[in-house]
């Protein structure tokens, strides 16, 4: 699935653990990732197994690399950006499981062969209306350039 001008594939729903986790698989291209979001209910794991990310937690940013692992708890504002010019592969574990089905409803179909498409603003408020239903909230954090053109 596209979403958030990155390329996610849901490997594991939750059904398949009998409701304990889901794991996601992300492709982050340069300048990909999400706006700040909370996760109301789910704790989330980020594994990063290629390349770079920043992450920010609650307005504190990190350099994640191979093989590091973010730890996102319920309730906290966070978002991650590739700041870098090669594409880095990222595992997604929430617990308990129900995000996977966002990246399904709110993603749009990827096309093998086709660059990733940059989200719009349109994109974002679609994301943000379907993330509520499994929930997801929108977060505001510094130095996220959409703090400035949404309030969601």
């Amino acid at each position: 699935m596209w979403l958030s001008s990155d390329v996610y594939n849901v490997t594991v729903r939750g059904e398949a653990t009998n409701g304990a986790v889901s794991l996601t698989d992300g492709w982050v291209p340069p300048g990909g990732g999400p706006p700040p979001h909370i996760h109301l209910e789910a704790t989330e794991l980020i594994y990063v197994h290629t390349g770079e990310l920043v992450i920010i937690i609650d307005g504190i940013e990190r350099t994640a690399g191979p093989g590091d692992t973010a730890v996102i708890t319920p309730g906290t504002v966070h978002w991650f950006r590739n700041r870098t010019a090669v594409p880095a592969r990222v595992l997604f574990v929430f617990t308990p499981p129900g995000t996977e089905e966002f990246f399904i409803q709110a993603g749009t179909p990827a096309s093998a062969g086709v660059a990733v498409p940059q989200a719009t603003d349109d994109d974002t408020a679609r994301a943000s209306e379907i993330g509520r239903r499994f929930g997801l909230a929108p977060g505001t954090s510094p130095g996220h350039p959409l703090d400035e053109r949404t309030a969601v």
